[in-house]
């Protein structure tokens, strides 16, 4: 993320509540599987035996990819996600992991990083040709007169950003089956060669997709999430400016003199901030460290565990 700008959108199959961004599939139209196993139990006996294993699980994952940030609170009557030790248990790696915080009302208008530093592949990676600077001189400023197009997806107006609820009454949602039945009555029968290819057909339009990712159970809440969704398994550039990096309780001195210096040359520390989890009088405290003299960041911020 610091040095593409950019965030994987992550597959809800490995997401460890597997409950969420799921959808009910406990009222699926009895008359579908029926004709399924009539009419490919010789072609493909696979199908109906393998959609039969996925009906009775009784709910199923969206395909969208999703990015999850934890956003902070505005007003003093919730907790922070910051000082939340489940939140950093979960998602960064036992409190050995950063946190990166995104401006949800801040783009970058110029700024490519992985464009600007020429990557060359290497078999499965990407090398970065770093620029040698010296000085106050930062990457930002090296490549302020590149042009990009990309969308700030953090602001509020994008279709791909939602805001997740958690509701008393936790429910998961069900697709429309009226539009499901329609969907199989005109599908070309003769295409279909698995039940995972059939299901993506017929449910399709019927499932409201930013209703699935906005529905997460209460005792996440917590986290007060925001979520962006898309293709599974890609990274795709945000378009929002990093705000601030924060280090876990346990992260290790050597990835925290990195990762500064890294921030230091990319950003500009005056741009980025830096703070560190620390444990004073016994709570779990964020305090900057000692090169940050900037002011403490936004409570509108929003943060990538």
């Amino acid at each position: 993320m610091i040095i593409t700008g950019e965030c994987f959108y992550s597959s809800p199959w490995n997401f460890n509540d597997p409950l969420d961004c799921s959808y009910s599939l406990e009222n699926f139209p009895e008359e579908i599987p029926e004709d399924v196993f009539g009419r490919f139990s010789k072609e493909n006996a696979h199908i109906p035996h393998d959609l039969f294993s996925i009906l009775h699980k009784k709910r199923r994952h969206i395909n969208s990819g999703v990015v999850s940030f934890s956003g902070r609170f505005s007003d003093g009557s919730h907790s922070d996600p910051f000082l939340s030790p489940d939140v950093w248990g979960h998602y960064a790696d036992d409190h050995k992991g950063i946190c990166i915080g995104f401006s949800p009302n801040s783009t970058y208008t110029n700024l490519d990083i992985r464009s600007s530093l020429n990557p060359v592949r290497e078999g499965k990676f990407l090398k970065f040709d770093v620029p040698n600077m010296a000085g106050s001189q930062n990457l930002l400023s090296h490549i302020t007169s590149r042009p990009h197009n990309f969308d700030n997806l953090l602001s509020a107006e994008k279709s791909c950003l939602v805001k997740v609820q958690y509701p008393d009454n936790f429910l998961l949602p069900e697709p429309d089956w009226k539009i499901v039945l329609e969907n199989y009555r005109k599908i070309e029968k003769t295409t279909i060669k698995s039940a995972e290819q059939l299901l993506n057909s017929i449910i399709g339009n019927a499932i409201d997709t930013k209703m699935v990712v906005a529905n997460k159970h209460k005792n996440w809440a917590v986290e007060n999430e925001y979520r962006l969704f898309g293709s599974a398994g890609k990274s795709q550039t945000i378009g929002a400016a990093i705000s601030s990096v924060t280090f876990g309780l346990e992260t290790n001195e050597d990835s925290r003199k990195y990762l500064t210096s890294l921030i230091s040359r990319f950003y500009g520390i005056s741009l980025v901030e830096i703070y560190k989890m620390e444990l004073l009088n016994g709570s779990l405290t964020r305090i900057p460290l000692e090169m940050n003299d900037s002011s403490p960041s936004s409570s509108q911020s929003l943060a990538r565990f």
